[in-house]
């Protein structure tokens, strides 16, 4: 037996393998699997950490990996409204390179739902330069160019492009139509029938858009198409806006009857916003509904928001009488003391004093008409109704009003935001040339002048500022009786110099608010002493002007005339 020498055995120890590569290999795989498994939070930490450390074959693998799951995760985050957290992930994504170019517009709409809406539009921009395939995001920029920075005109562009591969959207038809209605009035007709039209075709029995399209076909009296799409919208179970929208239609088509009972939706539109209506209008129980017997009982009139409704439709309260054993009359504090100086046979009171009233019903105002079985040739009183006594008439003229022959012109040119939405409202500057006319003398009316535009006139203008001299509208219709002549546009001030029955011009837009059904001739119907002038295209306000400015000088000229004859 041969024997071995331990000496010669060497015991070869086997060293614990710490090898960067397996270390790396091990932690991408890892990242991957919590990933996989959704522990995104776990598993992208472990990407970012590992990825600096990698040789470059490494690396790019697995920053792809890195970004695609780091996307999905944010859309996940997306889908659950957590935007701030989306938005990280995303701006992580956005420090490699070679990141999919949808990270903008995925930034974009996050922060559009952040309300965000500027960063929102630079985001979804930088889209647009770069994505060869974007008509997509000219529906978001749309969107919010449309809802968020509310420029019309911007937002028409986006729509028009993004129909260039989505000519199957009526949903993209149907806002285009919209806009060109809201943004242009009665400009561009053809376009906006045409694209309302074509998203009808697509969409025959979406709410919206024969909504739409009947109230662009009533906008320009087209009525047998109108009521041809209104009528189907009745069949679409239509919302409290529709409905309120068709009566606004029926009564600026003559249909009162019909018009002013639909409009009793208003007080359930979806859209209201931040329109509240007095408190009272809660109490379901005490509104008299037009069907009980009211001949011994008390109603109780109450006014609803606007001044201009209130003094328009105060002029029903003695038809009201006739009906009942008594009526009472609730209206904002500021008319109080003009409808008590009218004399209008009723007891007026501010709102706070309801609590202390006692009625059987009350009714808001503007369902009068209803009562009265009102048609647009048996409006009453539309020679004017309300009055101001002589010396407080003679009162103000001694304190504010220039003794004088000058013809006095007192003018009111905006109203509340009601009239900016709906384009009532003329700019100061085309005014200008009344207040340069020789023997002449301007007044104006405006309580607010929130652009300042008064502040503007140029120094060979004169106008005499009135309106920080009214503290109620008892005072602005003292004012009223002094002038010669009101020019103005639709808002409370025109209603005033109409229920007074002073001599006015009315400046109407091209297409007027929906009580207006008769604006051309010499008079509105609602009111006598209102002679119209409605510019022939939105906005052409110097058309109708220079219509005004020719009638001062006629004024002028009877007036010199009158003088003369009166001499000899």
């Amino acid at each position: 037996m041969v024997q071995v020498s331990k000496r010669l055995v060497v015991r070869k120890e086997v060293p614990i393998d710490n090898s960067k590569d397996l270390i790396n290999s091990l932690d991408l795989a890892l990242a991957e699997y919590y990933c996989t498994n959704e522990d995104f939070d776990k598993g992208l930490e472990v990407y970012r950490n590992i990825i600096p450390q990698l040789f470059d074959y490494e690396k790019n693998a697995a920053i792809n990996k890195y970004m695609n799951f780091a996307m999905q995760y944010a859309s996940n985050k997306t889908k659950d409204k957590k935007w701030t957290e989306a938005v990280e992930l995303y701006r992580d994504i956005m420090k490699f390179s070679g990141f999919p170019v949808t990270v903008y517009k995925n930034i974009g709409l996050c922060m559009k739902a952040l309300g965000n809406a500027d960063l929102a539009i630079k985001f979804l921009k930088r889209f647009e330069e770069i994505s060869p395939d974007k008509e997509d995001v000219y529906v978001y920029l749309a969107d919010i160019t449309y809802a968020d920075i509310k420029d019309n005109v911007k937002a028409i562009e986006y729509y028009e492009k993004a129909l260039e591969k989505n000519k199957r959207n009526y949903s993209i038809y149907n806002m285009l139509g919209h806009l060109y209605s809201t943004c242009y009035q009665d400009k561009y007709k053809e376009k906006q029938i045409e694209y309302l039209t074509k998203a009808f075709e697509l969409a025959p029995n979406n709410r919206i858009v024969v909504k739409n399209i009947a109230y662009v076909y009533g906008k320009f009296d087209e009525t047998q198409k109108a009521d041809e799409f209104y009528q189907k919208l009745m069949y679409l179970n239509p919302t409290h806006s529709d409905l309120h929208s068709y009566g606004a239609y029926l009564v600026k088509h003559k249909r009162f009857a019909e018009g002013f009972k639909f409009l009793q939706h208003r007080f359930q539109k979806e859209d209201l916003k931040n329109v509240s209506f007095p408190p009272i209008f809660s109490n379901k129980k005490k509104r008299w509904n037009m069907k009980v017997d009211i001949t011994n009982k008390h109603i109780l009139v109450h006014f609803e928001q606007g001044f201009g409704d209130s003094i328009m439709f105060i002029r029903f309260v003695k038809q009201l009488q006739k009906l009942c054993a008594k009526v009472s009359v609730v209206v904002q504090n500021q008319l109080v003391d003009l409808f008590n100086d009218s004399k209008l046979g009723v007891d007026i009171y501010r709102e706070i004093d309801v609590p202390n009233i006692s009625y059987d019903y009350y009714i808001p105002m503007m369902d009068l008409p209803i009562v009265c079985g009102t048609s647009p040739d048996t409006i009453p009183l539309a020679d004017g109704y309300l009055r101001v006594p002589k010396s407080k008439v003679n009162a103000y003229r001694k304190a504010h009003i220039n003794d004088n022959d000058k013809l006095k012109i007192g003018i009111a040119f905006e109203g509340t935001m009601a009239s900016k939405e709906t384009d009532r409202d003329i700019p100061l500057e085309y005014l200008y040339p009344l207040m340069q006319m020789p023997e002449v003398e301007v007044y104006s009316f405006q309580v607010d002048d929130l652009s300042r535009q008064m502040d503007r006139i140029p120094e060979d203008a004169e106008l005499i500022r009135l309106g920080k001299t009214f503290k109620n509208w008892e005072d602005t219709a003292a004012a009223m009786m002094n002038m010669d002549l009101m020019v103005t546009t639709d808002n409370g001030v025109m209603n005033l110099a109409g229920a007074l029955g002073v001599k006015t011009f009315g400046l109407f837009n091209r297409i007027t608010e929906w009580r207006w059904f008769k604006t051309e001739g010499d008079d509105i119907a609602w009111y006598k002493s209102i002679k119209p002038f409605q510019n022939p295209t939105s906005g052409a306000w110097d058309v109708s002007v220079a219509k005004v400015l020719e009638e001062v000088k006629n004024i002028q000229c009877q007036r010199i005339a009158k003088k003369i004859k009166g001499q000899g």
